[in-house]
């Protein structure tokens, strides 16, 4: 897990980005470790904002992003691809 920045759409912020090699799908560790990035995004780096782009095809990642409570906020397109920008907010 990491929190790098995204464009999303003409608009940098900062993103929970997982990936987990495909013998560990399913096992709740992307789900886990992005309620964890969530809590060090916000809590030790005191970010404001934390969003997650996906491709809308990749029904496994809305589950996660939705599990650690994220939004969806908007749709663009990246390289042909339609993508989500689901995003959660410290306030």
């Amino acid at each position: 897990m990491e929190l790098p920045p995204q464009d999303t759409g003409g608009v940098t912020e900062m993103e929970i980005g997982y990936l987990f090699a495909r013998r560990e799908w399913g096992k709740g560790y992307a789900a886990e470790a992005a309620l964890a990035c969530k809590e060090y995004g916000f809590k030790s780096l005191k970010y404001k904002k934390l969003v997650s782009v996906i491709n809308v095809k990749n029904l496994a990642s809305i589950r996660v992003a939705e599990k650690a409570g994220m939004k969806k906020e908007k749709t663009f397109l990246r390289a042909g691809n339609k993508m989500y920008v689901y995003s959660i907010s410290n306030g």
